[in-house]
């Protein structure tokens, strides 16, 4: 039986052999399966509970866990190790069922050879998710020919990778045309929500940026290939600070990066996006126009409407021109002003 520690020890590992016929072999075995520089707890208990089913075919090697990321990998390493002995894993929690992984395994083995991909790039312990992504859907995103083989490659270039992960993760959201942009992918599921509704859609429901997706593949990357190397007993040599993670020098730990260096968060006339509140019958003609007094246009998101009835000469509109001889500041534009709402929402 292997057993895992406290979350707060996560970096260690125990392990007890339900019978053995020779303490010194006992011995050999043990010893064998501590030498790992892995330091991830998943991994080792994973390398150790692999190693006790490949010694012994009639063996049956149980785990005790409750972790999403080591039934992945068991299953995984059962069928590409192709073992016989029995392996089942259980939770610690009184009452909750037990897995058998042999069982599993053999009966998605369509399946299993892309379980680890799929499983870090829809979230796993390392990663984050994406809302409304489960694995039941990435599973069947996978039963339909859309593949993950790139991921955890070392050898991989990271353009390829993030173009099938792309790729893969717009199928996820119903969207089958082939790009390289999941902006585009936003942008499409966007329009479609708008479309069938007045209402405008949660932002968490859409996908991420381009920009976003690349931080999270580049994590889930360098995860897998981690997982890749679970039973060699080293890990790859990858840079974490070159695959999504930062070095948080005072802390002594990583953090994940959202976005490269150098990139914003939105476009730079989104982020100085205003929203003015005029609803007079001639709306945002004057300073008190929370648009026109920032010399920006008014737009669909305005009270206005930013539509023919709105006076902004920075509108681009056939009438703009019509407006745009009277200053800011002249005695007719402040008398029309006392029309205007003086309400101003930013």
């Amino acid at each position: 039986m292997i057993t895992s520690c406290s979350m707060r020890h996560r970096t260690t590992s125990w392990w007890l052999l339900g019978k053995t016929t020779c303490p010194r072999r006992y011995r050999r075995v043990v010893s064998r399966l501590v030498a790992s520089t892995h330091e991830e707890a998943d991994i080792r208990i994973t390398q150790q509970a692999i190693h006790l089913a490949k010694e012994d075919p009639e063996s049956h090697v149980r785990v005790v866990c409750d972790d999403t990321d080591v039934f992945a990998l068991l299953a995984y390493y059962y069928l590409s190790e192709k073992l016989q002995s029995s392996l089942t894993m259980q939770s610690p929690i009184m009452g909750r069922s037990c897995i058998d992984v042999k069982e599993t395994a053999r009966k998605h083995s369509a399946i299993v050879p892309e379980l680890l991909a799929l499983h870090a790039l829809t979230g796993c312990d390392s990663v984050a998710a994406t809302y409304g992504i489960g694995k039941t859907k990435a599973i069947a995103v996978a039963r339909k020919g859309y593949t993950l083989d790139h991921l955890g490659k070392p050898l991989a270039n990271i353009v390829e990778v993030t173009e099938q992960a792309t790729a893969f993760m717009g199928a996820c959201y119903g969207i089958t045309t082939p790009t390289s942009s999941m902006t585009k992918i936003r942008q499409k599921l966007w329009a479609q929500k708008t479309g069938k509704s007045t209402a405008a859609p949660k932002l968490c429901s859409l996908p991420p940026t381009t920009e976003a997706l690349e931080q999270n593949v580049r994590r889930a990357h360098h995860q897998v290939t981690h997982w890749y190397s679970a039973l060699s007993g080293d890990p790859p040599t990858l840079a974490a600070v070159e695959h999504g993670w930062e070095a948080d020098d005072t802390n002594k730990c990583l953090i994940p990066r959202n976005m490269e260096d150098g990139v914003s968060y939105a476009p730079e006339h989104i982020l100085k996006l205003v929203r003015c509140g005029c609803t007079s019958e001639r709306a945002c003609r004057g300073g008190k126009c929370g648009c026109m007094g920032r010399q920006l246009p008014c737009t669909m998101f305005c009270t206005c409407g930013g539509g023919t009835a709105c006076s902004n000469p920075f509108n681009i509109t056939d009438s703009a021109t019509d407006h745009a001889d009277i200053p800011d500041d002249s005695d007719e534009a402040n008398d029309r002003a006392m029309d205007v709402d003086d309400k101003d929402d930013e």
